[in-house]
């Protein structure tokens, strides 16, 4: 399988993966919420090691929250590409959105309800977890399988 591949809206910032994103999560932390514009973001954990940045290094910003980590996105268009929580090692949480293709990944789980948007309604099945799952730090340092 190639690698998969992504980009920003204005395709000023582009990068591929050296192998295939770990588990997506639906992420309510207010951050994401915040960052995102959104209810929440969906995010997948990749190995910080296997993101390559292929275009656009010149576009690409990390902005550093402290006690929190970073949130990468392109300043020209403001295209979200990745956030590197503190706690997370060598962990990058993908956007998924990001993805030029993102078949075959759906949210497993959602993360950090207890901040979840007060006028969002969960209405699927899937997991839920105040904070992160017990036990997540060891899927963090794997990148894979929560």
């Amino acid at each position: 399988m190639p690698p998969r591949t992504g980009r920003c809206l204005c395709e000023a910032v582009r990068y591929e993966l050296g192998e295939e994103p770990g588990p997506v999560v639906n992420c309510h932390c207010q951050f994401c919420r915040r960052a995102h514009g959104a209810a929440f973001a969906t995010v997948a954990m990749v190995p910080t090691a296997s993101f390559r940045l292929t275009h656009g290094a010149d576009a690409l910003h990390e902005r550093v929250t402290e006690g929190v980590g970073c949130r990468a996105f392109c300043i020209r268009c403001g295209t979200r590409i990745y956030n590197r929580p503190e706690s997370a090692g060598g962990i990058t949480m993908l956007v998924v959105a990001s993805l030029d293709d993102p078949s075959g990944l759906a949210p497993v789980m959602h993360v950090n309800v207890e901040s979840k948007a007060p006028w969002y309604e969960i209405r699927d099945e899937l997991p839920r977890f105040p904070g992160l799952p017990p036990g997540s730090e060891a899927a963090l340092d794997r990148g894979r399988d929560v």
